[in-house]
């Protein structure tokens, strides 16, 4: 499980308890610069990132893994089936936007609502304005967006940035040629522009929608976010390799 902009894998705790009860093993890499993982933060592209990731699951021995990737969290998902398809049986984009918008549109994709994600987490604001900047962007009417006040990263939010912007997309966005992925999508998400992915990539994709939940997701909706993450993984492991 691989967590969205500038956080920790440790919003993911409820979530990982609940696959493991379930009987799945749950790897979460920290990205460098959040908890102990350190590296090179600098001019960074989310090859690098999908290269941390590969190494984690190199060193445990896994074979191939579905990789579950949060918001951001989803571009190293998919740069790591695109670079490293031996490690990768499927992807899973939990409230992740997809890097292109349908054909006409005349959005900037990763655009909605770019002040309210990037103000959330800058500890320079008054804490007012940032759970504003929360509620718009991260949660579903009714949910406390004070949850996520704190567990932000200054350096990690710079450099996954810039992974991002100076990435080109199609290097990423198909998550190579091959797995199945789930676009697992929020309700009441106010950032991600919906039903892409299927439109470029047809029958891979599989769309399911988290009721009640925004694009914070896991805090919103836990169960709700491992039982499907679950029943896909178990529909990809159970169907041959490369199929």
């Amino acid at each position: 499980m691989l967590p969205s902009l500038a956080r920790s894998g440790r919003d993911y705790d409820e979530v990982a308890a609940m696959l493991q009860r379930d009987g799945f093993r749950v790897i979460r890499p920290e990205p460098r610069g959040i908890g102990q993982s350190a590296g090179p933060m600098h001019a960074l592209s989310l090859h690098d990132f999908a290269a941390d990731v590969a190494a984690v699951l190199d060193h445990a021995n896994t074979g191939p893994v579905v990789v579950v990737g949060h918001a951001w969290g989803s571009q190293p998902a998919r740069m790591l089936a695109a670079d490293r398809p031996d490690l990768v049986r499927g992807v899973v984009m939990a409230a992740a936007s997809a890097g292109k918008l349908p054909p006409g549109s005349t959005e900037k994709p990763y655009s909605r609502l770019r002040d309210a994600i990037d103000g959330a987490g800058d500890m320079t604001l008054p804490e007012a304005q940032r759970v504003d900047c929360l509620r718009r962007a991260f949660f579903a009417p009714g949910h406390d967006p004070r949850v996520w006040l704190d567990g932000w990263s200054a350096a990690a939010h710079e450099a996954q940035s810039h992974a991002r912007i100076n990435t080109p997309v199609d290097d990423y966005f198909s998550a190579g040629t091959q797995v199945p992925i789930l676009d697992l999508q929020a309700e009441h998400d106010a950032v991600v522009v919906p039903h892409v992915m299927k439109a470029y990539l047809g029958e891979r994709v599989t769309v399911q929608v988290i009721r009640d939940a925004g694009h914070a997701m896991a805090p919103e909706q836990p169960r709700a976010m491992a039982d499907a993450i679950a029943a896909f993984v178990r529909g990809v492991t159970a169907a041959p390799v490369g199929a």
